[in-house]
């Protein structure tokens, strides 16, 4: 077996490398890995008080704070670090779903040893960020066949290289909840490998090492290009992630939602805020050229501005607005996962980060350097920001770049 720590040990051992939450002896007896759609655990017995439980592997976002708990009552074992989910005791969870969602195991090359990347979650930006641990398992560990298990919606940035792909025909929110279907499935090809490994596949991977042409297909913009290419930004605007003009639009809009009237004039505002900065930035920079992409409906942008939007999402359109933004030297949207994409291949951001996101600064942006040009590149701006101050970045950040570049990123030590 490899010694790594960024391999977790399931066949012929499965990990084990804690002490019982009952008793405290070390190394509990492992019965079997349990890979339940977003949770990746297995099951232990103590040896010394005879406990049963089920544990967290140490993978995706419970990397700091598994949970353990024990088989006969499901009563929670916290860790002493702090509080972690206890979604064993979900309603979700309470009844094991048989479904197999169409599963398709796919096969390009085969392999004894094998790492699982376990990529399946209920948001979105979650199953992204993991996937995107595949690059560092296919150049550090070429030894060993990576298997990436993806929601079918992700196939298309599988990179190339992989050995297998698992793919399950599931929709987000039904990863949050007891798959015991999958885990057969997965169970069901234990027998074909002779040793199989976990990666951990951690929520917030180094972007600066990523080279997300391997998975998109398409090639980022480089900063050579910056200022050789025709000005270009892209707007991603969806209907619901909005820009809000003031706080008492925001409380508006989130108390009259569920009547769904005040909704659509929320989107309408907001367009016509992005429409704002767009007619700003053209003021200045004539030569400008905009794209807006996102989920909701097309419509309100002035003319030829390329608008992207839709409601129904497809490969054609995944690849469309990827393109869009690797012909972007800034990327404009509110925070959230939607901005995991952009940032990987525009060259720069301008992101409207709500208070609540403060602690999240960052996670959504795939930062592309390792000097200061991430200062200059990467904006962060109030919630309640205008078109005015959106439009002010914008500029600044096309017009101001060569001048910083040379300072920061040339004429340097």
């Amino acid at each position: 077996m490899l010694k790594d720590r960024h391999l977790i040990p399931l066949k012929p051992a499965l990990y084990n490398d804690f002490a019982c939450p009952e008793c405290g002896t070390a190394k509990p007896d492992a019965v079997k890995a349990m890979v339940l759609g977003k949770q990746t655990a297995a099951e232990y017995k103590c040896a010394s008080c005879g406990t049963g439980f089920v544990r967290d592997l140490p993978a995706g976002f419970t990397v700091d704070l598994p949970i353990a708990w024990r088989l006969s009552d499901k009563k929670p074992y916290h860790p002493a670090n702090g509080t972690a989910e206890d979604w064993a005791a979900y309603p979700d969870y309470q009844v094991p779903r048989t479904e197999r969602y169409n599963v398709q195991r796919k096969v390009f090359k085969q392999c004894k040893r094998i790492v699982v990347l376990n990529t399946i979650d209920h948001l979105y930006g979650h199953v992204l960020l993991k996937l995107l641990n595949a690059q560092h398992y296919l150049d550090k560990h070429p030894e060993i066949g990576l298997v990436v298990i993806v929601p079918k919606m992700f196939e298309w940035l599988v990179p190339e290289g992989v050995a297998e792909s698992w793919v399950f025909d599931i929709k987000l929110k039904e990863a949050w909840g007891w798959n015991a279907g999958i885990d057969a499935f997965v169970h069901e090809q234990w027998d074909r490998y002779d040793e199989i490994y976990l990666a951990p596949g951690y929520s917030h991977p180094e972007f600066s090492k990523i080279d997300i042409e391997r998975f998109s297909r398409i090639k980022p913009m480089e900063l050579g290009e910056y200022l050789t290419t025709p000005p270009h930004i892209t707007f991603v605007a969806r209907r619901d992630r909005l820009w809000y003009s003031s706080p008492f639009a925001k409380f508006l809009h989130r108390a009259l939602k569920k009547v769904g009237f005040f909704a659509d004039i929320a989107v309408w505002w907001q367009d016509r805020m992005v429409a704002s900065a767009i007619r700003k930035v053209r003021r200045q920079m004539p030569q400008a050229r905009f794209t807006v992409v996102g989920l909701a409906k097309p419509g309100g942008m002035p003319e030829g501005v390329e608008d992207l939007r839709t409601m129904r999402m497809s490969l054609e359109t995944e690849l469309a607005w990827c393109r869009a933004y690797a012909k972007s030297q800034v990327a404009v949207g509110v925070h959230g996962s939607n901005m995991i994409l952009p940032t990987a291949h525009a060259a720069g951001c301008v992101e409207i980060l709500p208070y609540d996101r403060y602690g999240n600064i960052v996670q959504d942006i795939s930062v592309r350097y390792d000097d200061r040009m991430q200062l200059f590149l990467y904006r962060f701006i109030d919630e309640f920001a205008t078109p005015a101050a959106v439009s002010r970045h914008v500029i600044s950040m096309y017009k101001d770049f060569d001048i910083y570049r040379l300072d920061n990123s040339v004429n340097i030590f």
